[in-house]
């Protein structure tokens, strides 16, 4: 095997120009290969970072209660709550379930308006000195977060500021219900417009806790949903269903994500909200679903982008290797004389053959490091740009394009890549293993 290197390494040497032409064609295909599964990876990244920031987690879990009947016909109205402020945490604690970071919060929907104009929107109560990284992820174009502390501060998108034509410093109305189903109004100061994150961002302000809560009159320490992010987003449904478990072996009434799933596998969420609608229960029901089950539209999106980012990927590859294919077929016939004479010396025909495989896969070793090195060093360098796009704003990372690699994809497209020139000149290699050493020598060129 030392001789057949060696003999791979000495014909490499001797057609130099070839040499690095091959090399180059296997290394650009590789750098454009990592360049875009890292874009990819690094885009679909950023959309579950802003949905999660804009959701408020990975992983929630939200109270119900039945109102009071108004006839014997009705089932009374559904109130989302959640009485015992500390119950969830410390069942989560208790049982020892991993998160990055948590949020219990209040929501609601309403109406924003300011002189003649009015906007639907979400109001999001939530507590800005208990959640630093909410309060970090905002990108302020005007005002300031240092204002946050205000019982009526208001923080809006520029999409929702500029269609209320409204600037920080000004005060808006917003309509909406109780909890019990009443009609009720709030005041509110603006003092900081944010940057859009993209998706439905616009539609969302966020607003102090406390505050909401005193609108909605709902109860003093009492609040609507749960959150929790998970380091891992993968492991989001297996922690729900963990959480619904735990609450159910708890004793305490809980929807089922197994009778959802068989309901409407594609929307989730939807077949949870019916379950409350159609039963009764007495005291709160508990409700845990993924981010996957709140946004399904997330999963058809993510199987869009790496069908998409599959099929480029194997274009590239295959392009480069019709490419090598191409030229090992003209190097066998340069090389055909030559083959006679070392196998007139006594060379079998699996080792001639072996010699031109042994030349392909030291060509795709060092073209793919090369090309996995130049596509890291090209991806630091494009993530520096910033860019300005409200159509791609939510595939990047406060306007910068984030890059992420996996390990495991990065080692199997690199074995991929090698497979596939063996592959490639496993004709040629067949067919130098095969000439008879006196019809070699006869040939003429």
């Amino acid at each position: 095997m030392k001789e057949i290197i060696q003999l791979a390494l000495r014909n490499l040497t001797r057609q130099k120009r070839r040499s690095i032409m091959l090399a180059f064609a296997i290394g650009f295909g590789f750098f454009v290969v990592t360049a875009i599964d890292g874009l990819a990876s690094g885009a679909v990244r950023n959309l579950e970072n802003q949905i999660t920031q804009l959701v408020g987690g990975t992983v929630f879990i939200q109270g119900s209660e039945r109102g009071p009947a108004t006839d014997k016909n009705s089932k009374g109205k559904l109130i989302t709550i959640i009485r015992d402020s500390e119950y969830v945490r410390s069942l989560l604690e208790k049982n020892n379930i991993k998160y990055s970071y948590a949020s219990q919060y209040t929501s609601s929907s309403g109406q924003l308006l300011f002189n003649s104009k009015r906007v639907i929107a979400s109001l999001l109560g939530r507590n800005f000195n208990a959640e630093p990284n909410l309060v970090k992820s905002f990108e302020v174009l005007s005002g300031d977060l240092k204002n946050l502390s205000r019982k009526d501060a208001l923080v809006l998108s520029k999409k929702a500021a500029d269609s209320l034509k409204i600037q920080v410093g000004d005060s808006v109305l917003y309509t909406t219900q109780t909890i019990n189903g009443q009609n009720t109004v709030g005041e509110f100061t603006l003092v900081a417009v944010i940057k859009d994150a993209g998706l439905m961002s616009s539609m969302f302000a966020y607003v102090r806790q406390d505050t909401l809560d005193e609108l909605l009159e709902m109860p003093e320490n009492a609040y609507d949903t749960f959150s929790i992010v998970l380091a891992d987003k993968k492991q989001q449904n297996k922690t729900a269903a963990r959480i619904e478990q735990l609450i159910r072996s708890d004793g305490r009434p809980v929807t089922s994500r197994i009778d959802a799933l068989k309901t409407n596998p594609q929307n989730v969420s939807l077949a949870i909200r019916k379950q409350l609608k159609d039963s009764t229960w007495q005291g709160t029901k508990y409700t845990v679903v993924s981010l996957s089950d709140v946004v399904p539209q997330l999963n058809q999106v993510l199987s869009v982008v790496h069908i998409v980012t599959t099929i480029i990927l194997l274009v590239i590859l295959i392009i480069v290797m019709i490419g090598i294919s191409n030229t090992y077929r003209m190097i066998l016939y340069e090389r055909i004389r030559e083959i006679g004479t070392m196998r007139a010396l006594g060379m079998t025909g699996k080792d001639t053959g072996m010699v031109f495989t042994t030349e392909a896969l030291i060509l795709s070793l060092t073209g793919a490091a090369a090309g996995f090195i130049l596509g890291i060093s090209g991806m630091a360098v494009f993530g520096l740009f910033h860019f300005n796009s409200d159509t791609m704003s939510f595939f990047l990372n406060n306007g910068h394009a984030t890059f992420v690699l996996s390990p495991v994809s990065t080692a199997g497209q690199y074995i991929l890549m090698i497979v596939l020139t063996i592959l490639a000149v496993r004709g040629s290699a067949k067919k130098a293993s095969t000439i008879s050493p006196a019809a070699a020598l006869r040939t003429v060129k």
